[in-house]
């Protein structure tokens, strides 16, 4: 379809990438240090609504007023998985080759921290009080101008000798496993 020449529209739109999205072991395994927003989930909307590895499609821009990350975790090992990934996951967005933000897992909630309770099968958590107000609004967005290549990298750091990553990687075919990354704001783009 063709764009209309000089006109642009701005809607809020998030942008998301997949780090893991399983039941039992991934394959291939998680890494200490994994780069999102890159090659490996375009294509596949259960994984990223990128179109183009490591920038927007087009002459877009965006404003990102928000960072998201999503954590779920279903069976056995779903209260250790909650605690070792909001305690040892760091993640870093990056824009062109300078680093924009920098902290924790727990800091970037998708509604509030980690929440719920139970014992057993009973238990409920996720990450995040569910309410729209409970998110990791930034201070001052961030700008991310026309063909600006950008990326989040997920980092483990093992506390002692636990590390999440084993946690992760292993686990039977009942353990589910998703953590997801959102950056979420305004994006500016061509009518058509």
């Amino acid at each position: 379809m063709p764009r209309v020449s000089g006109l642009r529209e701005r809607r809020h739109q998030p942008f998301w990438d997949t780090l893991i999205r399983t039941t039992g072991a991934p394959s291939p395994k998680l890494q200490p240090s994994t780069r999102l927003f890159g090659n490996a989930n375009v294509g596949n909307l259960s994984l990223t609504n990128l179109q183009v590895a490591g920038q927007l499609a087009s002459d877009q821009t965006y404003v990102a007023m928000a960072l998201r990350n999503w954590m779920f975790f279903d069976g056995p090992n779903k209260r250790e998985n909650y605690q070792s990934c909001a305690s040892q996951l760091h993640f870093t967005l990056t824009l062109g080759d300078k680093p924009q933000f920098v902290a924790p897992a727990w800091y970037f909630p998708s509604g509030g921290g980690i929440y719920g309770g139970g014992i057993g099968d009973d238990a409920v958590y996720n990450n995040g009080y569910p309410s729209q107000g409970g998110i990791m609004k930034l201070a001052r967005p961030i700008i991310v101008p026309v063909r600006q290549n950008f990326n989040v990298n997920a980092e483990f750091f093992a506390v002692g000798s636990q590390s999440a990553l084993d946690l992760l990687n292993g686990g039977d075919e009942t353990d589910q496993k998703v953590i997801t990354f959102m950056i979420d704001g305004l994006q500016t783009r061509d009518v058509q």
